[in-house]
């Protein structure tokens, strides 16, 4: 069981989503959120519970390079997630090496914008958003939030960003398909969220393991010097002995309970929400 929810492959992910089926959750699936085939998305509300945050979570993967994975591997997030009252939105994007970065991060984008502009259309009234993300989908996110021209001027409306062993500040690249992905000297500036802190972003929690051997803890080091001197909100947590997929799978049924990932994650959003 640990060895499933440790690594983030198909396999693992089906069984603790199996487990997750039976939530106290209702669920919104496959909606568009745009003209693309991949471009749908999960909404999960909890019942019987006043809803207090909503969560957007961004998947990883390498952004496609290492795992074709999709939204329905991370059910088991949005039922722990639903468990403490927040609704979650989790989508799918097109990947590599059919696109390249910038039409993921416009995916991305939209689906925050549509976020924005349609969760009142599932009996949601308050203003409290989130936008969370795991590797590449930390990444994602975390670009969302330091580039404030992506969300056309709605970055404000984010209460905060929540990015779980993200690569934030990973240039020069140490991996060739990285090169295809960003595919111009502009793009690998542009690629790295670190490079758009101004003071302007919304409060940050940042949380990797120790024995992370895939994204370098260096990069929310980083962020958070960063985010730091520009006096932003941020908590930097760092996990001893956890590997990269082993944060992820605090999430999961039976580790959520005693996870300090987690509840770090809900004292977050309570002390930024309104």
């Amino acid at each position: 069981m640990l060895l499933f929810l440790t690594s983030c492959i198909k396999s693992g992910l089906k069984y603790i989503n199996f487990v997750a089926k039976s939530g106290d959750y209702e669920s919104y699936l496959d909606i568009s959120y745009g003209s693309k085939p991949a471009n749908k998305l999960n909404i999960y509300l909890p019942k019987n519970q006043k809803i207090t945050a909503t969560i957007i979570f961004y998947y990883g993967g390498c952004w496609g390079y290492c795992n074709k994975l999709d939204k329905n591997d991370y059910l088991f997030v949005a039922e722990t997630l639903t468990k403490k009252g927040y609704a979650v939105v989790i989508a799918d994007y097109q990947q590599y090496p059919q696109v390249k970065f910038d039409e993921i991060l416009t995916d991305a984008k939209n689906v925050t914008l549509w976020v924005l502009s349609h969760l009142q259309h599932y009996g949601i009234t308050h203003q409290n958003i989130f936008i969370m993300g795991h590797s590449s989908g930390a990444h994602i996110g975390s670009m969302l939030v330091a580039d404030e021209r992506l969300l056309e001027g709605n970055l404000p409306t984010i209460n905060g960003f929540i990015g779980l062993a993200g690569p934030y500040n990973f240039y020069p690249f140490n991996a060739e398909y990285m090169y295809d992905l960003f595919s111009s000297s502009d793009d690998y500036y542009r690629s790295q969220p670190i490079n758009y802190i101004n003071g302007n972003e919304p409060a940050h929690l940042l949380m990797q393991g120790s024995n992370d051997h895939k994204v370098n803890v260096t990069n929310a080091k980083s962020l958070a010097k960063k985010l730091e001197k520009y006096q932003v909100n941020n908590t930097l947590l760092l996990q001893d002995n956890m590997s990269h997929g082993k944060i992820l799978a605090q999430f999961a049924k039976p580790f959520r309970e005693n996870s300090q990932v987690v509840a770090s994650l809900f004292e977050f959003i309570e002390l930024n929400s309104h």
